[in-house]
């Protein structure tokens, strides 16, 4: 799931957004969203969605599905 971590940590950056503060914002481990950022682990669906939410994107472009 390289793509996930690239426009997660792409829209971060751009947003300028800590992984903290996404992780408050979405109910998650600041370690949980790390993992994530380090394309250690994959989030679940359900994380996703509060993921796309929070940043104000899809989860289709997070996932590479579409670019918008």
């Amino acid at each position: 799931m390289e793509i996930f971590t690239e426009r997660l940590n792409y829209e971060l950056n751009t947003q300028h957004i800590t992984k903290y503060a996404l992780a408050k914002g979405c109910g998650l481990s600041k370690q949980t969203v790390c993992n994530w950022c380090d394309g250690i682990s994959e989030p679940k669906a359900t994380q996703i969605a509060k993921i796309s939410k929070f940043l104000n994107v899809s989860s289709d472009y997070l996932l590479g599905l579409s670019d918008i």
